[in-house]
């Protein structure tokens, strides 16, 4: 018997449109780099991103560790389902999983390692220094920044790019909420990782952009210490992806 799991409210849209208006909703970023990329590319990682945005709404969820691990277990077999050409649960981020190709072995570890990672909020831990946050960081939003990558054959250099700056970003986004007493490490931090990684980003193979294009904001959020406006964020990626600037 499957745990017991919260279906989507009762909707006219389909499983990609599900997908798109819940990035939109919950990491509008993510989803303004997307619109950058062809319509297959767009497709894949909007599923991808719609999946880490189910995953991450997980622990406001639930009032106990034990039924978050349970929403986690059941991730784990609709993946480990679609990997074995089962008919994907009827869920419409599993259904686009399993459309954009998620199923593929390739990608099996690093899926399996971000369902892992987002245990921890479950348990209310905090966050000891800059270095604990960020290693959380990098498994959780920059492997699905390397995952993004390599679905959109941007190559192991550049997932392994994404995975470091994806922590950054989320660093200058999020660090503040996340761990608020390491507010003063955070802008430095974010800001070395998008430094480091910005050679390689620049490098990215065109259709491989919009996988990591939404990192071209990790300066905006690290200096403002906010979000930025949003025409500010939109004019910010047309010039990352007109000419690399990262």
């Amino acid at each position: 018997m499957q745990p017991r799991v919260t279906m989507p409210e009762a909707t006219d849209h389909s499983p990609r449109e599900y997908c798109a208006d819940l990035v939109k909703t919950r990491d509008e970023d993510r989803w303004l780099a997307a619109g950058y990329a062809g319509d297959a590319e767009r497709r894949k990682l909007l599923a991808l991103y719609a999946f880490h945005c189910e995953l991450r709404r997980i622990p406001s969820a639930v009032s106990e560790p034990a039924l978050g691990e349970i929403r986690l277990q059941w991730w784990r077999e609709a993946l480990d389902e679609i990997r074995a050409g089962k008919r994907p649960r009827a869920h419409p981020a599993v259904e686009e999983l399993a459309a954009a190709g998620f199923g593929a072995e390739g990608f099996a570890e690093r899926i399996e390692r971000v369902i892992d990672a987002h245990a921890r909020p479950l348990y209310g831990e905090g966050f000891g220094d800059i270095a604990d946050l960020t290693a959380w960081l990098e498994k959780t939003d920059g492997a699905v920044d390397a995952l993004a990558a390599v679905a959109l054959d941007g190559g192991e250099a550049l997932a392994a790019a994404a995975e470091k700056a994806g922590a950054g970003f989320a660093l200058a986004r999020e660090g503040r909420v996340l761990a608020p007493t390491l507010a003063d490490d955070i802008s430095p931090k974010a800001l070395t990782a998008a430094a480091e990684a910005a050679p390689v980003l620049r490098k990215a193979p065109g259709a491989a952009a919009p996988a990591v294009l939404h990192l071209a904001l990790t300066r905006a959020y690290a200096r403002r210490g906010e979000r930025p406006f949003p025409t500010v964020k939109r004019l910010r990626l047309f010039s990352a992806m007109a000419f690399g600037w990262f």
